[in-house]
């Protein structure tokens, strides 16, 4: 196939030739900088596009060549590969399944110090330097990355300079018909160039139709105080509710309040804005549990200290029927609200949560 451009002014015609990769690895960098020439909306309805794509992401069995993110929270799984590779063929498939299989159940936390350790920033960091701030919300985001996580909604692509027969029978086969939970798809990536003009040309091989949508709790429900208590007085007893709004009031005045959009439970989360940071304290949900986020302590002046993380661990255990095991530092432990509806436990639990506030300002 001859492919011929021209400047528009110009009455010729110049011939544009074949710009092969050099190795795959120029492949890899070339998706790195621009993520969304991946249109994943090709392969999964109502994918949005992707916005950031991390190198050599580790696991236990190797290294994926891109692990890439959308700020919808769909995670795409990429392998890279030329067509003089033999493992094109058969090879690759496989291995790309199996960077499936052990991303599959992963927590969040893991997979955000992963890209920690690979970046340098948070997974919610860098997604949200990648958008604008009416496409962003951090909360949704970590929810659709942790239920893909949980289910291995994954969208697995291999990227080809050129591809095969072999290749694309693979991925007719992985199309046509089973239930599984990931999408499998192929993309060949040509490239042309001429003395100043380079030129890629993406094509997908995958499903003839697209048929299945992954449901995403951004797409389900925002809640609001109305419909957080209405859900919580349906399903919770009296007491409960009369702490939770003591909760949110005390929110109310020392914080900016994020409503969740889960699909079955609703929550909010009081956040503390200080020097362009966001501060998330916990988050309070209408299945009668307050989380704390310990893990998301850690990354942010002062309770990134192990030892300040430690101090709110140890206050808030003196607090009758919290009993917070002590190697949660970095997670996100729950505590039950009807304990804090029990005698003035709700007082010191709030005292607490005053001083976390007041550490943070000054720190």
């Amino acid at each position: 196939m001859k492919i011929l451009m021209r400047n528009k002014p110009d009455k010729n015609w110049n011939l544009v030739e074949t710009a092969a990769y050099a190795k795959e690895a120029e492949l890899q960098h070339l998706l790195a900088e621009s993520p969304s020439l991946i249109s994943i909306s090709d392969v999964r309805e109502n994918a949005s596009p992707l916005v950031l794509a991390v190198r050599e992401f580790s696991l236990p069995i190797g290294f994926i060549d891109l692990l890439a993110f959308s700020a919808g929270g769909d995670i795409a799984i990429i392998e890279c590969k030329l067509a003089s590779n033999q493992e094109v063929k058969r090879k690759v498939i496989g291995q790309v399944l199996e960077y499936g299989a052990n991303l599959w159940q992963m927590s969040y936390e893991d997979l955000d110090l992963g890209v920690r350790l690979r970046m340098g920033e948070s997974l919610a960091e860098l997604v949200e330097k990648s958008v604008s701030s009416e496409e962003w919300d951090e909360e949704n985001f970590r929810s659709n990355v942790e239920e893909a996580l949980a289910n291995g909604n994954f969208i697995l692509i291999i990227v080809v300079d050129e591809i095969n027969e072999a290749l694309t029978r693979i991925v007719r086969y992985m199309n046509i018909g089973g239930n599984q939970s990931f999408d499998f798809a192929a993309l060949e990536m040509r490239r042309y160039q001429n003395e100043n003009s380079e030129m890629l040309i993406p094509r997908f091989f995958g499903p003839s139709h697209i048929t299945k949508t992954i449901t995403k709790s951004k797409q389900i429900r925002q809640w609001d105080e109305l419909t957080f208590f209405a859900e919580l007085q349906n399903s919770q007893k009296e007491e409960v509710v009369l702490v939770t709004k003591k909760l949110l009031e005390w929110s109310k005045r020392n914080t900016s309040i994020y409503w969740g959009k889960g699909k079955q439970s609703g929550a909010f989360v009081p956040i503390v804005y200080y020097q362009n940071k966001k501060h998330q304290l916990f988050a309070v949900w209408t299945t009668g549990t307050l989380e704390l986020y310990f893990y998301w302590y850690s990354f942010k002046k002062p309770f990134d200290q192990l030892e300040k993380r430690i101090e709110i661990l140890f206050k808030l255990n003196q607090v009758d029927g919290i009993n917070i095991p002590m190697d949660a530092e970095n997670k996100r432990p729950s505590i039950r609200l009807e304990d804090l509806a029990k005698g003035n436990n709700l007082d010191r639990f709030l005292v607490i949560f005053d001083w976390v506030v007041s550490e943070i300002k000054e720190s």
